[in-house]
């Protein structure tokens, strides 16, 4: 069903970036140095993180129903799967195959906003933005309704990580801290990354959810703990608790601090979604080097030339996903943790914590982890290097006010024109600046695109879908970052979305259409 919408409505932008060392683009923080070990919190060796449960394609297609709910333990809205609240399902499939989703809204009607409207993004998935499929625009239900999802996933579809999330306008940042997410991974990355072959495999999918959901204070709940920082330093911003406004984290439905079970110098793949409306994640395991496999769903070794990277910490900021290959540490009671990321002055605290104890067991109590499956390789887009011909320049710019937030100087609306039209075949470059002194998280639904540089500092090769771009310079100028956004594929035609993946921030106006013809 594609219910009309009679109202205005705002939506946001997504953004990541990879660090080799130290902090992130747009000004990174560092907690004070943490021990190696923290031995004191190791559980039982028997304990670990469960995946989360898998819904995997049969004859094809991978089929589940879901509703929209209140969950009478919190207030707030809530997926029910299965019976079950919370906790989506994996979805498991393989390039060829199709996603059918059956979404029914049973929450109560309501006059006030929240107007409890639903509807799903499949998100960094390069496939059609047209009903039944990847529409985040028209595809919308009131309480009541029912939607149906056919999402059909091209032969070639680059293997990865991706999520599904809500995406009705001024309602997003809302249900995302309920936590209303799940993953989707697409089978085959072996074939690329051989390094990923027959490892054992773990989904991990960061929330950052409210204890007390309250709708009408969680748009300045953050913005208020950020403004009140003023110019204070990054080390205030990382003595700050966590647990601001009663938020918590979880990793696949459990509270950050459990146990993680690894073997001892034997390696796992996994697949790290930042499924938080608005917190940004500087991931690390102490001691060890993490080695990054993807960004935003796609293999880093599938751009010709391109190759997999060694860190010590990756930021993944809002609605970012990062594949990675993580070695068992010596000895148990070793953490995987956040450190410090700095917003900027205007921005919202990231304080650390401790996400995960790693502790060290046997082949005898090592839970079993799915091991990636493999498929044939179909190359397409994503094989093939842009080259030098640019169809178009475009300049895209994110300021905000007290009273919203902007692109290129204007709030979003359901019902506005496309901004931007674009050619199918062709490659665009676009210059992307940041006049605020908070970081904004690019994002573009159904492509993908390649980083030049940012604000001058050149950037590997590799596909992205989501970018974070730098604070405003001391003396007020802008930011500048340079993308070239791939058009190139025929099956991605139709109306889109462009925004910043801070929820509030798109919620408050800072997204666009854009029309491939």
């Amino acid at each position: 069903m594609v219910p009309s919408r009679g109202r205005l409505s705002y939506i946001g932008l997504v953004a990541l970036v990879l660090v080799a060392t130290g902090c992130g683009i747009g000004g990174g923080g560092s907690a004070s140095s943490p021990s190696s070990s923290i031995a004191s919190q190791q559980p039982s060796l028997t304990a670990d993180l469960a995946n989360p449960v898998e819904v995997r394609s049969s004859n094809g297609v991978a089929t589940l129903t879901l509703a929209a709910v209140i969950n009478p333990a919190t207030g707030g809205p809530t997926i029910s799967y299965n019976g079950a609240l919370g906790g989506l399902p994996t979805i498991r499939v393989s390039p060829g195959d199709a996603i059918d989703v059956t979404y029914m809204d049973e929450l109560p009607p309501s006059s006030v906003e929240p107007f409890n409207e639903v509807n799903l993004h499949f998100h960094g998935m390069s496939v059609s933005p047209n009903a039944p499929g990847d529409d985040s625009i028209d595809i919308l239900a009131m309480p009541g309704q029912t939607l149906h999802y056919h999402i059909d996933i091209p032969a070639n579809h680059p293997p990865g990580t991706y999520w599904y999330h809500p995406h009705p306008h001024h309602e997003s940042n809302w249900q995302v801290y309920n936590g209303m997410t799940g993953a989707i991974v697409i089978q085959g990355l072996s074939s690329i990354s051989p390094a990923t072959s027959g490892l054992p495999e773990r989904v991990i999918v960061l929330r950052n959810l409210l204890q007390a959901p309250n709708y009408n204070g969680l748009a300045h709940l953050r913005r208020a703990e950020g403004r009140r920082r003023g110019d204070d330093s990054a080390s205030t911003i990382c003595r700050q608790p966590f647990g601001i406004g009663g938020e918590y984290t979880t990793l696949d439905g459990r509270e950050a601090g459990g146990p993680i079970l690894m073997q001892a110098g034997k390696q796992q793949l996994w697949r790290v979604i930042n499924a938080s409306a608005d917190g940004y994640y500087d991931l690390s395991v102490d001691g060890e080097q993490l080695h990054v496999v993807s960004l935003d769903g796609v293999a880093l070794k599938q751009y010709p030339g391109a190759s997999e990277k060694d860190v010590s910490d990756i930021v993944i900021p809002p609605a970012g996903r990062a594949d990675l290959i993580v070695t068992g540490p010596a000895h148990g009671g070793v953490a995987f943790r956040t450190t410090c990321f700095d917003t900027g002055p205007g921005g919202d605290p990231n304080p650390p914590q401790v996400l995960g104890v790693i502790n060290v067991g046997t082949p005898a109590n090592l839970p079993a982890v799915p091991a990636p499956g493999s498929t044939p390789r179909a190359t397409g887009f994503y094989d093939q290097p842009i080259g030098s011909a640019i169809a178009q320049q475009r300049t895209l710019a994110f300021t905000e006010d007290a009273n919203g937030f902007y692109l290129n100087g204007t709030e979003y609306s359901p019902t506005e024109a496309p901004l931007f039209t674009a050619q199918s075949g062709t490659v665009e470059e676009w210059t992307l600046t940041n006049g605020t002194t908070e970081v904004h998280d690019f994002h573009i639904h159904q492509v993908h695109f390649q980083v030049l540089d940012v604000d001058g500092a050149p950037q590997p090769s590799g596909w992205r879908d989501s970018l974070n771009l730098p604070i405003a310079h001391a003396d007020g100028t802008p930011s500048v970052s340079h993308v070239l956004i791939d058009f190139r594929d025929p099956l991605v035609r139709g109306i889109f979305l462009f925004h910043c993946h801070l929820l509030e921030h798109e919620d408050g106006g800072m997204m666009h259409k854009i029309q491939v013809l």
